[in-house]
């Protein structure tokens, strides 16, 4: 029995467990109607409903592998939600993350929404005439067992950083710079992609890894934004291995 629990009355952690699993299955079933309230209302158009019920579901239940089932349709119903709204970055990121969810079955008119946003976007961007600086940071965390191969960074489409010889110079504490400029004030989308190999004997630990990550962020008129990416190793439950992930954030 856990250190914290010892003293505690058999019946009383018989209890606790059962209280547990009553909050587990409850906030699988608060998930499951929140997503199916959702795409009823995406349905029906009723965009804001559809939107606050489909991040709420996404949050949770899609943050990490392997995810529900439902995650695919419910990001292209945001991507769709964020489209109405005006938001073609925020669907940008929606559509690209359904691609890389299954079922594939319906790549292909997910790729067309995903086209399409990316027109609104830069339809968006050459409305505007003031620019912005970026500077974009990159650090890679990842335990010994693996060995980082390339990285490939993509602002609006667009590689502004590639190394695919020397992707080890940037397994580092600290972030190295990887690309700096000036870009339209207003939403962006930065694709990130990592591959990781394994070193010989890490097999049992490591599995080979492909990462394809999206973000949305702004920029603003004569201010500069930092964008920070960091790639690291993460643990899901039902999988043998942790494998790397990647996050971002601004400042």
């Amino acid at each position: 029995m856990p250190q914290s629990f010892a003293g505690t009355r058999p019946g009383a952690w018989c209890l606790m467990v059962a209280a547990a699993v009553v909050l587990s299955c409850a906030s699988e079933a608060d998930l499951e109607a929140r997503y199916q309230r959702g795409i009823k209302a995406a349905r029906a158009s009723e965009w804001p409903a559809a939107i606050d019920d489909l991040e709420a579901f996404v949050g949770k239940a899609c943050a990490g592998a392997p995810g529900s089932p439902h995650c695919r349709e419910a990001f292209v119903a945001l991507g769709r939600g964020y489209e109405q709204r005006g938001q073609p970055a925020r669907a940008w990121v929606a559509f690209d993350t359904a691609l890389g969810l299954p079922p594939h079955t319906r790549d292909r008119a997910v790729r067309d929404d995903l086209e399409r946003a990316e027109r609104e976007l830069a339809d968006q961007q050459q409305a505007g005439h003031d620019k912005g600086p970026v500077i974009v940071r990159y650090r890679d965390e990842v335990t010994d067992e693996y060995t980082p191969r390339s990285v490939v960074v993509s602002i609006d489409g667009s590689p502004v950083f590639t190394n695919d010889r020397h992707a080890s110079d940037l397994r580092s504490p600290d972030f190295a710079k990887v690309w700096g400029g000036s870009v339209a004030a207003g939403p962006h989308v930065l694709v990130v992609e990592t591959e990781h190999g394994c070193k010989p004997g890490e097999v049992p630990r490591c599995a080979a890894s492909h990462v394809h990550h999206a973000w949305s962020f702004d920029t603003h008129a004569h201010t500069p934004v930092t964008v920070e990416v960091r790639a690291f190793v993460e643990a899901h439950a039902g999988e043998p291995t942790a494998r790397p992930v990647l996050e971002m954030q601004t400042r």
